[in-house]
């Protein structure tokens, strides 16, 4: 997946429609937008899936551009220590939220065509195999209490602990955050186990 934020193609993504052609690409810049999770015949599908076009659209990992608004995205990064994984307290951040607005890509995770009864305790994992990228990359949600807990964070070195549980058949939305604009390509792998043989399997990295 490629999550860009050039400032060559900010002209692009305040002037366009929801989804433009870029160089045989599409750049998605608005609306609800899923990094999709499927496992069938035997083999993992990782894709982009567009679902407030009409008709929803899929998208391999390459034919789409996830474009983040470089002013509409911007913030800064809390005072609060517990966000620190950010950056500097006070430092600018770009983030995609995890509550929609309708000004930038809503984007999350889906998991709505893995069939129940397919992997052990209805659980698979995407964790974050390596970021190409000029700065930081984090994934984070923020709970009723205001806390984060976050998911991956290229920030401290990538490990085994960078990654998110996803249930089959569910939905789900984080905050997608970097620390400097730029182009960011982000390798994911998506794993779990079996109930057929207790099988372990995995996609491989998906950039």
């Amino acid at each position: 997946m490629k999550a860009s934020k050039l400032k060559s193609l900010l002209a692009v993504a305040l002037a366009s429609p929801v989804a433009v052609s870029l160089n045989a690409q599409t750049l998605l810049t608005e609306g609800h937008t899923d990094v999709g999770v499927v496992y069938e015949l035997g083999g993992w599908n990782l894709h982009i899936g567009q679902h407030e076009a009409t008709p929803p659209m899929e998208y391999a990992p390459n034919e789409a551009i996830l474009g983040v608004d470089i002013v509409g995205a911007h913030s800064t990064v809390p005072a609060n220590p517990q966000f620190s994984f950010l950056g500097t307290a006070g430092s600018s951040v770009w983030v995609l939220p995890q509550v929609q607005d309708p000004a930038l890509l809503f984007l999350g995770f889906g998991t709505e065509e893995l069939e129940s009864g397919v992997f052990v305790n209805d659980e698979v994992t995407l964790s974050l195999q390596g970021v190409t990228a000029p700065g930081q990359f984090s994934v984070y949600e923020v709970g009723m209490f205001g806390s984060p807990t976050v998911f991956m964070n290229s920030g401290d070195g990538i490990t085994a602990a960078d990654s998110i549980p996803l249930t089959a058949g569910g939905h789900r939305h984080v905050n997608w955050a970097f620390s400097t604009p730029g182009t960011y390509e982000v390798d994911f792998e998506a794993a779990g186990t079996l109930v057929d043989g207790n099988v372990f399997t995995a996609s491989g990295p998906i950039t």
